[in-house]
């Protein structure tokens, strides 16, 4: 859960332009935010932020939206733990029958495990109308990585940096309620250092067909993303990479709108410095069940198991989660959270690792021209992603953090 910056509108602001956004404040107690054998924990607090602000404008929308999470422990020895991101949208219609949009984001993290940047250009071309329609998508991608491996037992002493260039040709057809398309995603992948320190060759190029779709009814949300990845490092001690991945999300609401379920799945590739690892493959499943008040408080049980494991490796860790978290609106601007976690993990060198998560919080929400906002974009200001974007798992501010966000 994102909470966010308050978006004021400018004055003189055009009666199409549109802001909201909220502000969450937190704290409570982690018994081990790191999740480490002997870990130690104590008392937090953190700000969780975000917005989104709209506009249209003579046939071309624009889009800016960011998010922040901050982490302070009382704790002596725990670093703070920060994400931010920033993302710029626009798009329009160069063409008749055609549309043309354009992305632009930068997303830095600073953690304990974790030191990363990542500025992303992306232009995606694709036919209006029913039908099959066709589309082009073109993304060139600067990034910084840098994490604690069980090699050095810290961080690297520099940042691995890279580019990489994509290409995604693909087509897409709605019928009804659905969507269904495919597309293949062929990227490159070139390092500033090449080889790295401990000697790899990590440049490398991939070749990923997907299969998407998706569905909305009033009683049920299906979402589905299969690809095949197929990669190639420059490497001899790196294998070829060859892993199914998918992206998977089920909603379903009782007719009263009371009861609803949500389930996900995701199985996704990442990059990492990992001296022996030309990549990381992680598997999450999720699922909550919880009863709500429209408008008024929610309760729900939550459990989600994450597991990451270090290819050409025998490493591997994971994390289990299980509790009940609450919500109660004070008003149409205010409300109140609590989330009650038990956590298992066990840690790359297998050693089990227990934790409890508690937390309390106060989140303020801001709207600016609601008029012009549907229901769903009141519940999620953030843009949705692409359903052929590559399945990720954003990072959190802590390991600990990860069982619930």
């Amino acid at each position: 859960m994102i909470v966010c910056l308050l978006a004021l509108a400018p004055e003189g602001s055009r009666a199409d332009d549109v802001a909201v956004g909220s502000v969450r404040l937190r704290g409570g107690y982690d018994a081990n935010p790191q999740l480490l054998p002997g870990g130690r924990g104590g008392a937090f607090a953190g700000v969780d932020a975000a917005f989104a602000m709209g506009r249209s404008d003579g046939g071309v929308d624009s889009a800016l939206s960011g998010e922040l999470q901050r982490a302070d422990y009382a704790t002596r020895g725990l670093v703070p733990a920060q994400r931010a991101k920033i993302t710029f949208d626009i798009q329009g219609d160069p063409f008749a029958g055609w549309t043309l949009k354009s992305q632009s984001s930068a997303e830095s993290i600073d953690s304990a495990t974790t030191r990363s940047f990542d500025a992303v250009q992306n232009l995606r071309l694709s036919a209006d109308g029913d039908g099959v329609r066709p589309f082009i998508v073109g993304e060139l991608r600067y990034s910084r990585l840098n994490e604690t491996n069980a090699i050095l037992t810290d961080f690297l002493p520099e940042d691995q940096r890279f580019i990489r260039a994509t290409a995604i040709p693909g087509v897409k057809s709605s019928f009804g309620h659905g969507e269904l398309g495919v597309s293949v995603n062929v990227s490159a992948t070139r390092y500033e250092t090449d080889p790295d320190l401990f000697g790899y060759r990590r440049r490398n190029e991939r070749v990923q067909p997907f299969l998407f779709y998706r569905a909305e009814s009033d009683l049920a949300d299906v979402s589905l993303s299969v690809s095949r990845l197929y990669g190639t490092w420059h490497d001899p001690d790196f294998s070829p990479v060859r892993a199914l991945l998918f992206d998977l999300g089920l909603t379903l609401r009782s007719p009263d709108k009371h009861w609803q379920f949500e389930a996900t799945g995701r199985r996704s590739a990442a990059d990492t410095t990992f001296p022996i690892s030309p990549l990381t493959i992680s598997e999450l499943y999720s699922g909550t069940l919880s009863y709500s008040e429209p408008d008024r408080w929610r309760i729900g049980a939550t459990a989600r198991w994450l597991r990451t494991a270090y290819l050409d490796s025998p490493f591997s860790s994971s994390i289990l989660s299980y509790g009940l978290t609450g919500n109660y609106q004070v008003n149409r601007d205010w409300s109140v959270g609590a989330d009650v976690l038990r956590i298992h993990a066990a840690v790359l060198n297998g050693e089990r690792v227990d934790s409890v998560l508690a937390t309390l919080s106060l989140t303020r929400r801001f709207v600016w021209g609601e008029k012009k906002l549907g229901e769903k974009d009141k519940k999620a200001p953030a843009p949705e992603a692409a359903p052929l974007s590559a399945p990720t798992t954003a990072p959190t501010p802590s390991a600990s953090a990860a069982a619930l966000y």
